[in-house]
C-alpha cells in the first residue's frame, strides 16, 4: 500500500490521474473502508475490478482539502462538505434549518462513530441501508463531484447504481452536497435489532410543503429495501395536489410495499421488511404531512 495525504483539493486531482484508478482507495473518516480493508480487502468494494494484493493499492487520504462545512447561499440552499462530520452537521446551527437530517443523524451508529464518520463518506459507502441517505433524498439534495475537467452535480437518488457501487467517474471526488432551500416539514424513521448503535432492517423519510392538509409537494425515501436506496415517486405522486388523510396514507403506506424489492439477510427477511415498510412510509408521510 502507498499512502498519500494531499493538502489541497488541486492536489488531489492531480494525484488521482496520475495514479491508476482502478487501485485507489479514497480515505474520509475510514469508519467503513478501515474496518473491511482489515478483514477482507479481497472482498473491500474496492477491489471488484481487478486481482492484487492488499500492499498493491494507494490509499489517498482526503481530510486536508478543506471540506468540512456547513454554508447556506443567498438563495436559502445549504452546502455541506463532503468531509464534514455527522457530528459537526448535528452541532451546526445552520443545520437546524434540515431537522429531518438531523434526525437521522442522531439514529447513524453511535457518537465515536459519528465525532469520526463524514457525510461524504457515508454517501459514497453507497449501503442501501444507510441512515442519512433517505433524509438527503427527501431534501431533494445533490451531490458535486469535481474532477480536472470541472464540476458534476447529480441528483443523490442517482448516484448509487448498486450495493457499495456509484456512479463516480475517473478522476472525480464528491465534494459536496447541496440541499435546496428547505421548505415544509420532514420526518426520519429506523427500525433496527435494538434502539441504538445498529443497522436498519428499514429506514426512511419524507420531506412535505403543505398548506393545512393540502400536500404542495412531497418526497420519500426509504432504504434497506432495495439494491440501493429507493424514492418514492409513484406514492409521491399519490399524495401530491390532494388533501392528506389518515386513509390516503394507509393506501399509500400499502402501495409503497409494490415499489420495492428486499432481499433476506441476518437481520430480516424480505416478507418482514415488507410489512415494516408499511409502518415506516405511514409515520414518516404523517409526521410530515399531519402532525
Amino acid at each position: 500500500m502507498k499512502y498519500y495525504a494531499p493538502t489541497n483539493l488541486e492536489n488531489a486531482l492531480d494525484l488521482l490521474e496520475k495514479l491508476s484508478s482502478e487501485k485507489n482507495v479514497l480515505l474520509a473518516g475510514g469508519t467503513d473502508i478501515v474496518p473491511k480493508l482489515k478483514s477482507n480487502p479481497a472482498r473491500s468494494g474496492w477491489y471488484d475490478k481487478y486481482d492484487a494484493s492488499v500492499k498493491d493499492f494507494n490509499m489517498i487520504y482526503l481530510g486536508n482539502l478543506g471540506l468540512s462545512y456547513v454554508t447556506s447561499d443567498d438563495g436559502g440552499a445549504l452546502h455541506i462538505g463532503a468531509l464534514t462530520t455527522m457530528s459537526d452537521i448535528l452541532a451546526d446551527p445552520i443545520a437546524d434549518k434540515i431537522p429531518v437530517l438531523k434526525e437521522a443523524l442522531r439514529h447513524l451508529a453511535g457518537l465515536t462513530i459519528r465525532n469520526v464518520a463524514t457525510i461524504g463518506g457515508n454517501t459514497m459507502n453507497a449501503s442501501p441501508a444507510a441512515d442519512s441517505i433517505p433524509a438527503l433524498i427527501a431534501l431533494g439534495a445533490l451531490a458535486v463531484f469535481t474532477g480536472k475537467a470541472g464540476q458534476r452535480t447529480v441528483a443523490l437518488e442517482k448516484v448509487f447504481t448498486g450495493p457499495g457501487k456509484t456512479d463516480i467517474q475517473r478522476g472525480e471526488i464528491l465534494t459536496e452536497l447541496i440541499i435546496p432551500k428547505p421548505a415544509g416539514k420532514g420526518k426520519f424513521e429506523k427500525l433496527g435489532r435494538r434502539k441504538a448503535e445498529t443497522l436498519s432492517i428499514v429506514n426512511g423519510a419524507a420531506q412535505a410543503d403543505m398548506t393545512g392538509t393540502h400536500c404542495n409537494s412531497i418526497r420519500i425515501a426509504v432504504g434497506a429495501v432495495a439494491a440501493t436506496p429507493l424514492r418514492l415517486e409513484k406514492i409521491e405522486k399519490m399524495l401530491e395536489g390532494k388533501d392528506v388523510t389518515e386513509s390516503l396514507i394507509d393506501q399509500a403506506a400499502e402501495a409503497a410495499v409494490n415499489e420495492i424489492s428486499p432481499i433476506d439477510d441476518i437481520r430480516g427477511s424480505a416478507e418482514y421488511r415488507k410489512k415494516v415498510t408499511r409502518v415506516v412510509v405511514k409515520r414518516v408521510v404523517a409526521g410530515a404531512c399531519l402532525q
